[in-house]
C-alpha cells in the first residue's frame, strides 16, 4: 500500500492505493483502497500529512500481510524430478543458477503450461521458487545454447538405463504456426487458427525410440530449406531404419510409416472383416456381466498390416457425435512390426504437438528454440517415468499416471507450540513406485521437517506457519 496524490488543480485528492500484477503479463493495475480527502485542504490543516500517511500506509500493509493465512499444505512430487535431475548431473552441464531456474520451469511445464511460473500455484511445490518474466525469457535464450549438450546427456543416460532397439527409430512430423495474437502453437490443420500479420510458421520432427522416449528433434523455420536440412539430420541415424508416425487421419500414408486411418474411410470389404467376431483379442471385460469393454485385432491387407482397437466408451461417444467411427481406432503400416509395437508407438506419439504448445506467454522468434528444448526435456522425463511405471516398458502406462505422481503428493504441516509435524497425503501408487525406483525413502506417517527432507533427498527451505 502507498500514498498517492491524484487529480488536477483544486480537485487533487490524497488516496491509499495498491498495485497488483495482471496475471500472465508484465502489466500492473492500480487499485484505490481509500480516498483520504482533498489535497489542499488536508495540507493546510496539517503540513506533515503526507509523511504521516506514508507511515500509516506502512502500518496497514504490515497488518494486512499478517492477516493473510499462510498455507500449511505443500506439494512435493517434484522430488521425483529432482532425483532424476541429480542422476543426470544436469548441474554440471548447465551450471547451478541455470539448472535451478530450469528445474522450476520443467516442473511447471510438465502440466503443459507456463501459467504458474510467475506464482507457484495455490498449493505450492515446496521450496520451488517462481520466476519473473525476464528470468523466464533469459532461461530460454540460454537453453538454445545448451541444446546439443542436453540431448547428448539424456541419450547417454537412456542408453545405460533402457534397452533401446537402435535398429529402428520412429519420428513424428509436426507443422506449427506461432501466432503472437493467440500466443499459442497450432497444428496447421487446427480449426481454431486465425491467420495474423505476425505468424511464424515452422516444422518440428521429433525422433523417439519404441518406448516413446525422445532421442532428438529437428526444428526448422519455413523460410529455411527444411527438407534438405532434415535429410542432413537423418544422417545421424544412418544405421537405423526410420519409421514415420502419422497421427492425423487426413494425412496420406507414406512408405515406411504408421498412420491413422478412419473406420468410415475403409472399404466395405475391410469393414466387414473388422465387424466379424473372429480374431479379436479381448483386453478387458466387465467383471459382473462379462461384457467386452476393450478388444483388438490385426488384419493383413496386401502389403500392409491393419491394427484395429475397439473401446465401448469410445463407441458410445462416437454414437452420440454421429461420426460413424463406431468406437474403432485403425492404424495401418507397411512395416513388419509386432502387434503390440504398433499400438504402443501410436499411443506414445498421440498429441505430441500439444506437448510443445506455447501458452500464456508472448514469444519472439529467438525464444522458439529454447522453448522446444525445454519441452524436449519435459517429454524425456515424463516418458521415462511412464517406462518405469510400466515395469521397464513391458506395459504401456498412460501419461496421466506419471503426471499425477508429480502433482498429487502433498505434505500437511501442523504446528503445536514451537514444534511442527508433517503428514504426507495423496500418495498415489505411481508416486510410491517411482520413489522406490529412484531411491527415495518411504513416507508413511507423521514426520518432522529434517527427516522429511532426508527421505525425499531434497534440500528444502525451512517451512514457516
Amino acid at each position: 500500500m502507498y500514498v498517492a496524490v491524484t487529480g488536477k488543480g483544486k480537485a487533487k485528492v490524497i488516496q491509499f492505493c495498491e498495485q497488483h500484477r495482471i496475471p500472465k503479463t508484465n502489466k500492473k493495475k492500480t487499485v484505490v483502497i481509500k480516498t483520504i480527502g482533498n489535497y489542499e485542504t488536508l495540507l493546510k490543516e496539517n503540513p506533515n500529512i503526507i509523511e504521516e500517511l506514508k507511515e500509516e500506509a506502512k502500518r496497514l500493509t504490515i497488518e494486512k500481510k499478517e492477516k493473510i493465512p499462510k498455507t500449511n499444505l505443500f506439494r512435493f512430487g517434484h522430488s521425483l524430478v529432482n532425483a532424476l535431475w541429480k542422476e543426470l548431473s544436469l548441474d554440471n552441464i548447465l551450471g547451478e543458477d541455470l539448472s535451478k531456474s530450469l528445474f522450476a520451469l520443467v516442473v511447471y511445464r510438465l502440466g503443459s503450461s507456463y501459467s504458474t511460473f510467475l506464482e507457484n500455484r495455490k498449493t505450492p511445490f515446496i521450496s520451488l521458487n517462481s520466476l519473473s518474466h525476464s528470468e523466464f525469457y533469459d532461461v530460454l535464450l540460454q537453453l538454445d545454447k545448451k541444446t546439443k549438450d542436453l540431448i547428448k546427456c539424456f541419450n547417454k543416460f537412456f542408453d545405460k538405463k533402457i534397452k533401446r532397439d537402435k535398429n529402428i527409430v520412429y519420428y513424428h512430423r509436426g507443422n506449427y504456426i506461432y501466432n503472437s495474437y493467440w500466443k499459442v502453437l497450432y497444428g496447421l490443420e487446427s480449426n481454431n487458427f486465425q491467420k495474423g500479420e505476425k505468424d511464424l510458421p515452422f516444422n518440428m520432427n521429433l525422433f523417439f525410440d519404441s518406448y516413446g522416449i525422445p532421442i532428438s528433434y529437428h526444428l526448422s523455420l519455413k523460410e529455411d530449406n527444411s527438407k534438405n536440412k532434415l535429410e542432413d539430420f537423418k544422417k545421424n541415424f544412418k544405421n537405423s531404419k526410420l519409421i514415420l508416425v502419422l497421427t492425423k487421419e487426413s494425412e496420406i500414408q507414406e512408405k515406411g510409416s504408421i498412420s491413422s486411418i478412419s473406420f468410415e474411410d475403409l472399404s466395405e470389404d475391410i469393414k466387414n472383416e473388422i465387424l466379424k467376431d473372429n480374431k479379436w483379442k479381448i483386453l478387458e471385460r466387465d467383471i459382473k456381466t462379462n461384457e467386452v469393454l476393450e478388444k483388438e485385432k490385426v488384419l493383413d491387407i496386401k502389403d500392409s498390416k491393419l491394427y484395429v482397437y475397439w473401446n465401448k466408451k469410445r463407441a458410445y461417444k462416437d454414437y452420440l457425435e454421429n461420426n460413424l467411427k463406431n468406437g474403432y481406432i485403425c492404424l495401418k503400416t507397411d512395416e513388419n512390426l509386432e502387434d503390440y509395437e504398433i499400438s504402443n508407438i501410436f499411443q506414445h506419439s498421440w498429441n505430441i504437438e500439444d506437448k510443445f504448445k506455447i501458452t500464456d506467454v508472448d514469444f519472439s522468434k529467438r525464444h522458439i528454440q529454447g522453448h522446444f528444448t525445454l519441452c524436449f526435456i519435459c517429454l524425456c522425463i515424463i516418458r521415462y517415468f511412464q517406462y518405469l511405471l510400466g515395469d521397464n516398458g513391458k506395459v504401456f502406462i498412460p501419461m496421466i499416471y506419471a503426471n499425477k505422481a508429480i502433482s498429487n503428493p502433498m505434505i500437511f504441516m501442523k504446528k503445536v507450540g514451537n514444534d511442527s509435524s508433517l503428514y504426507p497425503i495423496h500418495l498415489t501408487n505411481s508416486y510410491i513406485k517411482l520413489s522406490k525406483i529412484l531411491g527415495l525413502d518411504e513416507l508413511k506417517e507423521e514426520i518432522n521437517f529434517e527427516k522429511f527432507q532426508d527421505k525425499i533427498k531434497m534440500k528444502l527451505e525451512k517451512l514457516n506457519n
